[in-house]
Parts: structure tokens; C-alpha cells; sequence
């Protein structure tokens, strides 16, 4: 990550590695309790119990609650820029690269096109619904907290800009028009299918829908 786009942390910074152990088991902790019980459920004892360390320790490292709840969701940024974003790259690197000599062949190719990347897309979704559903919970908490907390927002932008990108790349690669529009437009309908999923257990996720959705949505914007 370039330094414009570094994360910063809020709360007291550790002085030895293993100080920041301790410091960053108290926010894997708290983004469980997130997980669990909602950001409500943050509070300075609910996290050392969930740690395993000593009250002292959370209020050593975040004096003011607002501190841990902000340091929370950056530790999730930062761990969702390794852990999702860059994944996401290497499969939107993958399908331009499989894809790009198909771009404009013929109506039949180009319906073909937009057939396997709203797969793709919905495929890569339903493994994240169960495989990484508490990141994708967290990441709900994450856009209602950056609401509150105006020290997230930035960091907020720098993690959906990243997303936003590989949208409108794949955008770009089945040829629609406005792709920046188009991007914005995918990355919302996704969202808005994360959510209503989330919602539901797993074995109820109507890939075929959301595919039509990402599909649909994609078409409206071909020349």
C-alpha cells in the first residue's frame, strides 16, 4: 500500500513485538465481539474477557472506547486489503486475461462474456458467505461506524476506491459504455445482494437471481 493510502492506528502504539501482540489480540478480539454482539458490545471488559488479558491492558493501549472501536475497524481494513481486495485483484486479473481477445467478437460472444463474469462474480460471493462470513458482517459494521466516525472515513474510501477499481476494469474488459458509472452501479448491486444474503442462511442464496442481477446490470450499459 502506497503511504497516501497508509493506515494509521489511534490508540497508544506499542514500543516492542511483543506489546504489539498484546495490542492486536485486543482488536481481533474486539472485531469478534463486532461479529457477535455489534459495535454496542465493545466495552473496555467485554474485550479483555474476549482477549484473555487483563482489564488493565485494554484501557493501557485505549484509554477512550472511541479509540478501540476506530483501531477495530483499521486492523479490518488492513487485514481486508491482504486478505479480500488482493484476492479479488488476482481473479479480476485472471478473467481479463482469459477474456480480453473476446471483447466485441459478436453479440453471441459478448452475451457469453457477461454469462461467465456474473458467474464469477456470484461464485466468488457465495464463498465469501461461507467462508468469510464474519468479514462480510464486519464489513456491514464497518459502513455503519464510518457514519458515526468521521476518523474511519478516509480509511473507508481507500478500502471501497480499491474494490471500485476492479469494477470498473471488468467493466472496461466486456466493453460498456461509462465504465466509471458502470463500476459504481456493479459494486452497489453487489452490496445490496451481500446484505439481503447475509440475512438468510447460506443454502438459501438464490445464486441464479443475483447472477441475473450482475448480469442485467452489466447489459444496461452495453453499446
Amino acid at each position: 500500500m502506497s503511504d497516501e493510502n497508509a493506515i494509521n492506528y489511534r490508540g497508544r502504539k506499542a514500543s516492542r513485538a511483543r506489546s504489539e501482540q498484546r495490542r492486536k489480540a485486543i482488536l481481533e478480539a474486539a472485531l469478534r465481539i463486532v461479529v457477535n454482539d455489534g459495535v454496542r458490545g465493545v466495552r473496555h471488559r467485554a474485550v479483555a474477557k474476549e482477549a484473555e488479558v487483563p482489564l488493565s491492558a485494554t484501557t493501557y493501549y485505549f484509554k477512550d472506547i472511541s479509540d478501540l472501536i476506530a483501531d477495530t475497524f483499521t486492523l479490518f481494513a488492513e487485514n481486508a486489503m491482504n486478505d479480500v481486495v488482493q484476492p479479488i485483484y488476482q481473479h479480476v486479473g485472471e478473467f481479463i486475461e482469459q477474456h480480453k481477445a473476446d471483447v466485441g467478437a459478436s453479440p453471441e460472444v459478448t452475451n457469453q462474456l457477461l454469462q461467465n463474469l456474473s458467474q464469477m462474480i456470484v461464485s466468488y460471493m457465495k464463498l465469501e458467505l461461507t467462508d468469510k462470513r464474519d468479514h462480510m458482517i464486519a464489513e456491514q459494521a464497518f459502513k455503519h461506524e464510518c457514519l458515526r466516525d468521521a476518523r474511519l472515513r478516509s480509511i473507508a474510501q481507500t478500502y471501497f476506491d480499491h474494490l471500485l477499481e476492479e469494477m470498473v476494469e471488468l467493466c472496461k474488459v466486456i466493453g460498456v459504455e461509462d465504465p466509471e458509472i458502470a463500476g459504481e452501479l456493479l459494486m452497489g448491486t453487489i452490496f445490496r445482494i451481500e446484505h439481503e444474503a447475509l440475512m438468510i442462511p447460506v443454502a438459501q442464496f438464490d445464486e441464479d437471481k443475483a447472477c441475473r442481477m450482475i448480469r442485467r446490470q452489466l447489459s444496461a450499459f452495453l453499446p
